[in-house]
């Protein structure tokens, strides 16, 4: 299998791939820059094909897709806050929508998408929305309101479209706020100044980025369960949040009397410090288990 790794230069995509090579897959990067072995980045093993390419441009992003058998779309600005609105806006969208149209038109069968967690409205977020329930899983509505999250499901929305329309087969990764070994201390030390008293903020939700990597690869190989409509979407995120509180009792004291109701009732009661993400889909349809947590970092 040849898997093209779009923004595999990037972090999140330099432990994909890694993570790839260890499967023995044969894996292209096609990023618009090469991979830097610069300090605080993780140095990118070799083993992979680069093709750099510039995803804006149609015509070079369908002839630089076309022998994959299958590819992973991570290629973005993941941080809005570094960008002007539209220029998130305008990249994300533009370059999600080249490579979705050079995935059709080379006829490539799967597709692994880098959404986020963010696509929930309950990550970056500029209007604190509560819950229709808790945890909150593929069934609760998105209710996106910033550039960032609303390039995120806007993306997510294409992709479902693709294999409705075209059969193509795709999972789409809602991954948590992705952490790094490179970034640790700077990581721990803004944990540390928030402390629990911003619980609501991603719900304390996030991954680390071989967890990452673990659901891509799963995600590759996975069946999906309804061949008339092969698109599926997954929470990734680690196994308990960021805050030390018991889960339940941080969504209180961040939502008072308008916090929602849990389902199913004992979803806390098997584990208080459970996510404020169900993750219980990821582990049926990919065998996804969080292998690490903070702590290991």
């Amino acid at each position: 299998m040849k898997v093209i790794v779009t923004g595999g230069s990037g972090l999140v995509g330099r432990y994909v791939i890694d993570e790839l090579l260890d499967q023995q897959v044969d894996v292209v990067n096609l990023d618009i820059r090469p991979p830097s072995d610069a300090p605080g980045e993780p140095s990118h093993r070799s083993g992979a094909g680069f093709r750099q390419v510039d995803l804006m441009d149609a015509t070079a992003t369908k002839a630089a897709i076309k022998d994959a058998d299958a590819v992973v779309h991570l290629a973005a600005i993941p941080n809005p806050n570094n960008d002007p609105g539209e220029r998130v806006m305008g990249v994300n969208m533009l370059t999600t929508y080249n490579v979705l149209e050079a995935i059709r038109q080379n006829g490539i069968r799967r597709v692994v998408y880098g959404c986020s967690e963010s696509a929930s409205g309950f990550g970056i977020h500029r209007v604190e929305h509560v819950p229709l329930y808790v945890p909150i899983d593929e069934e609760h509505p998105c209710w996106p309101h910033e550039t960032y999250s609303f390039t995120k499901y806007f993306g997510e929305l294409m992709f479902q479209e693709l294999a409705r329309a075209d059969g193509v087969e795709v999972v789409s990764l809602r991954y948590g706020w992705v952490w790094f070994r490179e970034h640790r201390d700077a990581l721990l030390k803004l944990v540390a100044e928030r402390g629990d008293e911003d619980e609501q903020w991603h719900f304390g939700a996030y991954v680390l980025a071989e967890d990452v990597a673990q659901a891509v690869r799963r995600a590759l190989d996975c069946s999906l369960p309804n061949p008339a409509m092969p698109f599926e979407a997954c929470y990734i995120v680690a196994a308990e949040p960021l805050y030390t509180a018991p889960t339940l009792q941080a969504i209180r004291n961040a939502f008072g009397e308008r916090t929602p109701p849990v389902k199913p009732p004992d979803y806390f009661e098997r584990n208080p410090r459970a996510s404020a993400y169900n993750i219980g889909k990821a582990r049926r349809l990919l065998g996804y288990e969080p292998r690490y947590t903070c702590q290991d970092i």
